[in-house]
């Protein structure tokens, strides 16, 4: 999907201005009132490493609720229906009052889009390199992160695994870059609930929409 068709204003942006943009995916970190939700990465994404000399070590990512666009479906459509594929529940978009703009993992622009019932303002706009091969590679792909509410209690159903994060502890879990899975599982504002058991010597690490959030909250984003 172009992604100047779900964001028209954006087409003029100084980063931006004479660039090709893909809109590759749409995604959530969904809220509760005490708390917020992250996937955990399945198994063909996990990245087995060597650390020290005798330490193999397991790194899963933990991202946010979404996944790609289909043809002829709408931003919100997609959100929506990734949502209920992976977690069984609905949600509630909620327009941002400002939106960042995130390029090389770093915030580059604070923007304030005009709401439109058609075009939702989203949270987060993040800019990622474009995959290798093809021809004519866009200059960037982007995905849009949304602020939304959930409506019921969520569970597992599309996942590996969720990570439930109170809301008193999101500082604490994102001032850091990894997290072995056995203090993830001992500390008392996280919860993960798994479909299958982790690997001995696991790590949980941010990845894309909760990498991009982490850099909010460090920001001082709440």
């Amino acid at each position: 999907m172009d992604f100047f068709q779900a964001l028209p204003s954006l087409q003029h942006h100084p980063l931006l201005n004479g660039k090709t943009v893909a809109l590759v995916g749409v995604s959530t970190i969904p809220c509760e009132k005490a708390a917020c939700y992250f996937e955990i990465g399945k198994p063909k994404y996990w990245r087995r490493i060597q650390k020290g000399k005798n330490a193999d070590v397991t790194r899963i990512g933990v991202g946010g609720i979404g996944g790609s666009i289909e043809r002829g479906e709408t931003v919100l459509a997609c959100l929506r229906r990734e949502v209920e594929e992976e977690l069984g529940v609905r949600v509630q978009p909620e327009m941002s009052l400002q939106t960042y703009l995130i390029h090389d993992w770093q915030i580059v622009d604070v923007l304030h889009l005009t709401p439109s019932k058609k075009r939702p303002i989203p949270l987060m706009v993040i800019l990622v390199p474009p995959r290798l091969g093809g021809p004519d590679p866009p200059d960037h792909l982007a995905i849009v992160a949304f602020r939304a509410r959930l409506r019921d209690t969520p569970a597992l159903r599309d996942l590996f695994g969720l990570l439930r994060v109170e809301k008193r502890a999101l500082s604490e879990f994102f001032s850091r870059d990894e997290w072995p899975s056995d203090q993830a599982q001992a500390h008392p504002g996280l919860k993960i609930t798994l479909n299958e058991q982790l690997p001995p010597n696991t790590i949980l690490y941010p990845i894309l929409t909760a990498r991009a959030f982490q850099l909010l909250v460090r920001a001082g984003y709440s």
